[in-house]
């Protein structure tokens, strides 16, 4: 799982969501020198839902959708031949969608102190140090992020205080646009998965509200595309935002796979849940051998017997 690939490094605190090419080029040789076969996500259904064993494979996905992903990351795979998947929230390229964590770090960034106001309560933080204003992105990410989904927009215009006169300022800077969408939906490597319309947390939006994230995004994406959508991965995609409503929701939807961020890899039993599959997430700081099948696959055995043993309690 990746999100942007970009050849300099313009993000302080939003970095994790960025590599290099050339260190998706180190990850994409790494599985290659192993015999491990790069697959596009039909081909990985079909493998889990296959009783036949073939060797060992990897899928690469990109979530949201920056226009670094055509102009950084499609050469890359290009130069192996490698597939992969871009999920798409279609509200990146129709500028909806407010990249509010690239807002609040440059605010951060900015200001020697940050100070805010929200239903009667005061927040303030000290941003003079790198650690400070480092400390001060998660406290403040954490704060928007642990909110209603509609509540949200109210929450980022109580701390962003009309600091900025455009807010999708960094969308129409780093978002793909739909001709963009339809040249990467054209190519032979490439599959363009769904992320809902609004990339907003599914499991804080009523069923309803839910059921069209999902239903929209696929609609849009199919009517822009001319193709269907047959995958999807859940905005943020942890527990949290993720369980098993939202599961039901993405098979009701006619979807072939849906992907977590709950690291891990994929085994034969998740042919019984093939709308909560793992992924491992991928940034600049992640060590190669977490990649390693037989890490992850000790490393999942070792949770499963932690998980048995507190069932057993």
């Amino acid at each position: 799982m990746f999100h942007r690939v970009y050849d300099r490094e313009n993000s302080v605190f939003n970095k994790y969501l960025q590599v290099t090419p050339e260190f998706l080029e180190k990850v994409i040789k790494y599985y290659i020198s192993r015999n491990i076969e790069i697959v596009s996500l039909d081909e990985c259904h079909k493998r889990i839902v296959s009783k036949e064993r073939k060797r060992r494979f990897v899928a690469f996905t990109l979530d949201d959708g920056y226009a670094d992903n055509l102009t950084h990351a499609l050469p890359v795979f290009e130069k192996y031949n490698a597939p992969f998947t871009i999920f798409l929230a279609t509200g990146y390229p129709d500028q909806k969608v407010i990249l509010w964590w690239y807002l609040i770090e440059d605010l951060i960034l900015k200001h020697d102190s940050i100070s805010f106001s929200y239903e009667s309560q005061n927040y303030s933080f000290i941003t003079l140090t790198k650690d400070e204003k480092e400390e001060a992105f998660w406290k403040i990410r954490r704060f928007i992020m642990n909110s209603e989904q509609e509540n949200l927009e109210p929450r980022l215009k109580a701390v962003l205080n009309d600091n900025f006169a455009d807010l999708k300022y960094p969308t129409k800077k780093l978002a793909l646009s739909w001709e963009q969408v339809a040249e990467l939906s054209n190519h032979p490597l490439v599959t363009i998965g769904a992320h809902t319309v609004n990339h907003l947390a599914l499991s804080k939006l009523t069923e309803k509200i839910a059921i069209e994230e999902v239903n929209d995004s696929i609609k849009i994406i199919k009517s822009k595309t001319g193709k269907d959508v047959s995958h999807l991965a859940y905005p943020l995609g942890s527990s949290s935002e993720a369980g098993e409503r939202e599961f039901n929701i993405a098979r009701n939807c006619g979807l072939k796979l849906a992907f977590t961020a709950i690291n891990g890899n994929i085994y034969r039993h998740h042919s019984q849940s093939l709308f909560s599959l793992p992924r491992i997430a991928v940034d600049e700081n992640w060590n190669i051998s977490y990649g390693n099948p037989y890490f992850i696959a000790y490393a999942n055995a070792a949770k499963r017997v932690i998980k048995r043993m507190i069932g057993n309690r």
